[in-house]
C-alpha cells in the first residue's frame, strides 16, 4: 500500500519541481546575471504600472564615465566587477533614499535607470548622493577600479503623455546632455555584460537634469 502511494506521488512531485525550476529560469530570465536589477522590459513593465497608480515621481538614468578605460587596462573581469559594484549601490541608495516605491535597472552595457519617488526638494540630494556613491573605488587587484557616473533626471509630471517608453527617452536626452556638458563625447559603451574606468569629475546640475 505504501508503495503504491508512493509510485502515485511520484509523478506530482517530478511536475511540482520542474515547474519550479521553470518558474526560477524564468524569474532569473529577468534579471540581469550581472547587476541582478530588472532587465529593460521588466522595468519598463514596473514603471508603466507605477506611473498609472501615480506612484512614482521621477526616472533617474546613469552611464559611466572612464568606464571603457577600466575593460582596456584591467579586463573584462574587472569591468564585470564595476557593473555589479555599481547595481548594488544604486539598489541600496535607491531603496533608501528613493522613496516609497522605487525600481531599478539595466538597459546594458553601462547604462542603468532608476524609478523615483522624491520631492523636488530632494531631487539634487538624491543625485549628489548617488553620485558620491558610484565614484567610490571598486577593490580589484592592481586597481582601484574608480568610475564616475552622468546623471540625468526628469521628472513624470512634466510629460504630457507619461509611460515608461516616452520617459525614458526624455531622460535618455537629459543624462546625455550632462555628460555633454562634462566634456564626455556621449557616446554608448556597447550593451554587453563587460565595462569600463573611470576619472573623477564634478556633477553640475542642469536645468530638468541633475548630476
Amino acid at each position: 500500500m505504501i508503495t503504491e502511494v508512493i509510485a502515485a506521488a511520484l509523478p506530482t512531485a517530478g511536475w511540482a519541481l520542474t515547474t519550479g525550476l521553470l518558474g526560477y529560469k524564468l524569474r532569473a530570465a529577468r534579471r540581469d546575471p550581472l547587476s541582478r536589477l530588472w532587465t529593460r522590459m521588466p522595468w519598463m513593465r514596473r514603471t508603466d504600472r507605477l506611473i498609472r497608480r501615480h506612484q512614482a515621481t521621477h526616472v533617474l538614468m546613469l552611464d559611466l564615465d572612464g568606464f571603457k578605460p577600466v575593460n582596456d587596462v584591467f579586463g573584462h573581469p574587472a569591468g564585470d566587477a564595476v557593473l555589479r559594484a555599481t547595481g548594488a549601490r544604486l539598489a541600496d541608495f535607491t531603496a533608501q533614499h528613493g522613496g516609497r516605491h522605487t525600481e531599478c535597472g539595466r538597459l546594458g552595457g553601462d547604462e542603468f535607470v532608476a524609478t523615483l519617488t522624491l520631492d523636488d526638494t530632494d531631487v539634487a540630494a538624491f543625485t549628489d548622493g548617488l553620485a558620491h556613491e558610484l565614484a567610490q573605488p571598486v577593490p580589484w587587484p592592481g586597481g582601484p577600479l574608480t568610475v564616475t557616473a552622468s546623471i540625468g533626471i526628469v521628472a513624470i509630471a512634466d510629460l504630457e503623455q507619461p509611460s515608461a517608453s516616452t520617459v525614458l527617452k526624455r531622460v535618455d536626452e537629459a543624462m546625455y546632455a550632462v555628460k555633454k556638458a562634462r566634456g564626455g563625447r556621449g557616446h554608448r559603451a556597447p550593451r554587453r555584460t563587460t565595462a569600463t574606468t573611470g576619472t573623477e569629475a564634478s556633477l553640475q546640475p542642469t536645468q530638468g537634469v541633475s548630476r
